[in-house]
């Protein structure tokens, strides 16, 4: 086979010893264009795969770049609303077991959680990722709005509390230093009737005129002498502090105030004497909590010494003859 020109191929004819051009069809011309086609194309396809697989475009790379901040990024986020769950559990448990021990307030009533939709999220790693986080950031909104409503409610509560604290009776209806605890709340020898009966209060012994004062915020709803339904009690003045308290001051001299009259702790009510079925100038005082009498001594804590509170207590608990 002998090459005469280019693009020309001749062989040599034994038979009859000469030189002969090789004739190729248009047939063989396609099929030998084909295989430079399919082996070209195999060669670019093996190129893409090694580029795409081994070799990073600088849009990949910036792609790359991007994905690795944002889960950085993501990492930092997720691990911030761990913390504020934390701090808001916090509040929480401080809310029922401090604040609203406090106050003596009931719990609020948890509400159900405001739930997103997240049917719009394709299903991959990521938006598992998204929607797992979502749900936390929507729950801790839920939280947040729930603990602020808590809040107020707590708000209105210790301003309840601070009028609570004014009009409870809380302080020794006379001068403790002009006075003294004669006999105390419970079943006492009666001074006129000379028998064994129910003392529904404490007895102060004072002088005659010594004043005597409002153990709390209130309002005055007896102020007479012999009122109906308190034969014996002389001079009264009984007032009534709110929240289920009620405080009574009973044979006094005389009144300082009127019925209807708003009266603050530390205000006189009028002055010692020894009016009604009395024997010696005292106070008698009691102290009802939702209309029943409770011992007036557990109520003398606020301008009182542990040490003076506990001789007062002590002397109470004697069983003796009441002034009244």
């Amino acid at each position: 086979m002998v090459k005469k020109k280019k693009n020309e191929i001749y062989y040599l004819d034994t038979a009859s010893l000469s030189v002969k051009k090789v004739k190729v069809s248009a047939r063989q011309r396609l099929f030998k264009m084909l295989r430079y086609l399919v082996v070209a194309l195999f060669f670019f396809g093996v190129a893409i795969f090694i580029s795409i697989n081994f070799f990073e475009s600088p849009r990949e790379k910036q792609l790359a770049e991007d994905l690795a901040a944002a889960k950085a990024q993501y990492s930092y986020l997720s691990s911030r609303v761990d913390e504020l769950e934390k701090v808001v559990s916090d509040v929480h448990s401080r809310d029922r077991n401090l604040y609203r021990m406090i106050f003596e307030a009931e719990p609020p009533v948890p509400k159900a959680i405001l739930r997103q939709n997240y049917s719009n999220f394709k299903d991959n790693t990521i938006s598992k990722a998204i929607i797992q986080t979502s749900e936390k950031v929507d729950k801790l909104a839920n939280d947040l709005y729930a603990q602020s409503i808590s809040m107020d409610q707590i708000y209105d509560q210790a301003k309840q509390k601070e009028e609570y604290m004014r009009c409870v009776p809380a302080i020794y209806p006379v001068n403790k230093n002009s006075s003294h605890m004669s006999s105390g709340f419970g079943y006492r020898f009666h001074p006129i009737y000379k028998s064994l009966r129910m003392h529904t209060g404490t007895d102060i012994a004072a002088p005659q005129g010594t004043p005597v004062y409002a153990t709390g915020n209130g309002r005055v709803t007896v102020a007479d002498n012999s009122p109906i339904g308190y034969s014996g009690y002389g001079i009264v003045c009984k007032v009534n502090h709110g929240f289920g308290y009620e405080t009574l001051y009973a044979h006094m001299n005389k009144l300082a105030v009127r019925p209807g009259q708003k009266v603050k702790r530390g205000d006189i009510v009028g002055y010692v004497g020894s009016t009604g079925a009395s024997k010696g100038t005292h106070l008698h005082y009691e102290v009802l909590v939702n209309g029943k009498h409770v011992n007036p001594v557990y109520y003398f804590f606020i301008d009182m010494s542990p040490e003076e509170y506990l001789e007062i207590f002590e002397k109470a608990k004697e069983v003796n003859q009441s002034l009244s």
